[in-house]
């Protein structure tokens, strides 16, 4: 008796340490998945950031005003990689230790995965939305500017044109030019004003024929629409910028006006709240991404735990 009940006590002495053994287990577990989890996820959002926002146009700014080369947040972009780069010499020794199911090996892929997808899609939402609302913050708000006594060369800071009451779209001497898309132009003139040169023009694109003055773009049905919001003349829109300077030429050889220094604009009501919402759709973007990758994530290091787990 005495006897089975000692070897019944080693017996649930034995259970019980391993159970032990096994929560002790299970806590380092879960930090490491943690790890892989939330290390990456920061990785992703930290470069997104830089590659999308102000840092970013501040450092361009910067180079171009100081002709230096730009080079702060790129260094910025690349520093954010030492962390996949210390967790690649981790799992190296790991695989080499011959613990290549260790869940610390997830850090490596994951990690230049989440890098290299914030870096291309940071620099899509800074390009098609960050940079031209940094742009156009940057410039001059005109009020009260008549198109008949104004040329283009007195405004060329201008962000937003308000025209004065009275100027409206000329659409009977617009042109649609095709270039792939039909890049259509409409000047913007005062009625009865003798006016003589004609360098702002309202600009859109497959928004009218290219064959007759049948100009439909922006607000152009609007009679309470007296602003112009500036199209950004950059690297990226110079194909687009130099068909409407064509489309421009066209419409003075077909009519007869003068334009020696065009402006395009689009032609608004309240130019402010389309500034103000492409900031706000960057930040969206953003914010979705960042939450979309965070799924992405998770399911990742799931996944792969659990096929390390099979191995």
């Amino acid at each position: 008796m005495d006897q089975k009940y000692l070897t019944y006590g080693s017996v649930s002495d034995h259970q019980a340490r391993f159970a032990k053994g096994s929560a002790s287990n299970k806590r380092p577990a879960l930090i490491v998945l943690g790890v892989c989890v939330f290390l990456p996820w920061l990785l992703f959002a930290s470069t997104y950031w830089v590659r999308s926002f102000e840092l970013r146009y501040a450092a361009e700014r910067h180079a171009e005003t100081y002709n230096t080369v730009d080079f702060v947040d790129d260094v910025l972009v690349y520093c954010l990689l030492l962390p996949v780069i210390v967790s690649a010499i981790i799992t190296f020794g790991l695989v080499r230790d011959g613990k290549s199911r260790d869940p610390l090996v997830m850090l490596t892929p994951t990690g230049i995965l989440a890098w290299s997808l914030a870096f291309y899609f940071g620099d899509r939402n800074y390009q098609a939305r960050m940079r031209p609302y940094y742009e156009i913050s940057d410039l001059n708000v005109y009020p009260s500017v008549d198109p008949a006594r104004y040329e283009g060369s007195q405004l060329m800071d201008a962000g937003m044109i308000q025209f004065t009451p009275g100027s409206r779209l000329w659409l009977e001497r617009s042109v649609g030019f095709m270039n792939e898309d039909v890049h259509c132009v409409a000047p913007i003139h005062r009625p009865n004003s003798n006016q003589s040169t004609f360098d702002f023009w309202a600009v859109g694109v497959n928004c009218c024929s290219a064959h007759r003055p049948d100009f439909r773009c922006g607000e152009y049905t609007n009679p309470r629409a007296r602003w112009g919001l500036r199209m950004m003349n950059d690297n990226d829109r110079q194909d687009e910028t130099e068909s409407f300077r064509l489309a421009v030429k066209e419409a003075e050889a077909a009519y007869g006006l003068r334009a020696p220094h065009p402006v395009f604009l689009y032609w608004l009501e309240d130019p402010m709240t389309e500034v103000d919402a492409t900031q706000e759709s960057g930040y969206k973007v953003f914010l979705t991404w960042v939450f979309c990758y965070f799924s992405v994530q998770l399911f990742l290091v799931l996944f792969i735990y659990g096929v390390l787990a099979e191995i």
